[in-house]
């Protein structure tokens, strides 16, 4: 049998009809940029996020380094300011804070659900601390409420990257002062390229980000600040439309897929996530992470036996070669994962009989 890690393909056909109707209306109103389309998403998602404002970007770093950007010229944070950002992520979490000259400082991770530990935020802070960036990685929810009484007490902003959680269950949007998303393809709401959003409840923000991701235009041709161009256009909009009047119940299917991967998985070689909690709706489920000291053996097991996987993620940002000034921090927790995690198939589009295989797959594989 084989088995891709991801079949977007497959993912999308569920959908085909809607898609391209969709699509095709958006391709024949002639409204490619600054549409109805885009209005509408942004009503939608905004909604959905428990948020007042909606502001699409072209991708999820472009939605992350704009919020970043419009709270440190609102706030007039220095150059050189620090963020606090959780050392298990995306390269993209650290790209955003430094694409803005401040400086990122990674916080180590909590063993139990791998986002940021909630413990050791505020050993890290000083006088030159202005905010905290959680990473709801691999789909699940970081503590907001925690990380909201830290940065209160220490008058801190609150940049979340929500780039892994797309839900309509989860609205933690109240919690933070910017809340950033990515809709690429391989999300649970992907789109058909790049895109991306930021939401918040601040007015200020986000008519500054709209104009800072519009060349720092409010009138055309007549520029107010140093913008960039970042915007989402109209057939994406029209995609992720369709895409979140599915997400309630593809992400239930995610939640049964990661319940059926707990309840089967019985190699001692291999550590289910959050210690194979069989609560499975605490998490979104972008990612099933499992996690083994002989990971390049079991990768290569598994891919002998025609199952697709990846790594999520090989290098922690700390220790690339892009942030050489951050290789001498030593961040046990975030190194541990980066070392052992192995990412199984697990979308709306994989079949009971498939998972039934990797399962078995799985048990049988011995050093």
């Amino acid at each position: 049998m084989k088995i891709p890690y991801l079949d977007l393909g497959k993912v999308n056909d569920q959908l085909q009809p809607e898609i391209e109707q969709a699509a095709l209306r958006a391709i024949r109103s002639g409204q490619y940029l600054y549409s109805d389309e885009i209005h509408s998403f942004e009503q939608q998602w905004a909604a959905t996020n428990g948020a007042a404002y909606c502001v699409s970007t072209a991708n999820g770093l472009d939605a992350l380094t704009a919020a970043i950007h419009c709270l440190k010229t609102l706030c007039d944070w220095p150059d050189n300011s620090e963020v606090i950002v959780s050392a298990h992520t995306f390269i993209a979490s650290y790209e955003a804070i430094t694409r803005c000259n401040l400086k990122p400082v990674p916080c180590d991770v909590n063993p139990e659900d791998y986002n940021i530990d909630c413990s050791k935020i505020t050993p890290l802070i000083n006088n030159r601390t202005v905010a905290i960036m959680p990473v709801h990685i691999y789909g699940r929810p970081c503590d907001m409420p925690a990380i909201k009484d830290i940065a209160d007490s220490h008058k801190l902003r609150i940049i979340a990257d929500s780039c892994q959680l797309h839900t309509t269950h989860c609205s933690l949007s109240s919690l933070a002062d910017a809340t950033a998303f990515s809709f690429y393809p391989a999300k649970n709401m992907g789109a058909f390229g790049d895109a991306g959003c930021l939401v918040t409840n601040n007015p200020q923000l986000a008519d500054l980000a709209r104009i800072f991701c519009n060349y720092g235009a409010t009138v055309k041709y007549h520029h107010e600040i140093k913008g960039v161009n970042s915007r989402m256009d109209s057939v994406q909009a029209a995609i992720l439309s369709v895409k979140l009047s599915h997400l309630n119940e593809q992400d239930t299917m995610r939640q049964s897929q990661a319940l059926r991967y707990n309840q089967g998985i019985k190699n001692p070689l291999i550590a289910l996530p959050y210690s194979g909690s069989m609560d499975a709706k605490k998490s979104c489920w972008h990612v099933y992470p499992v996690f083994c000291d002989k990971r390049q053996q079991l990768q290569e097991w598994l891919a002998s036996h025609g199952v697709g996987t990846i790594i999520h993620y090989p290098i922690p940002p700390h220790k690339q070669k892009a942030y050489t000034e951050l290789n001498a921090l030593t961040l046990p927790i975030t190194e541990q994962i980066c070392a052992t995690e192995l990412s199984l198939p697990l979308n709306p589009a994989l079949t009971a009989e498939e998972q039934d295989y990797i399962i078995e797959v799985l048990n049988s594989f011995t050093v």
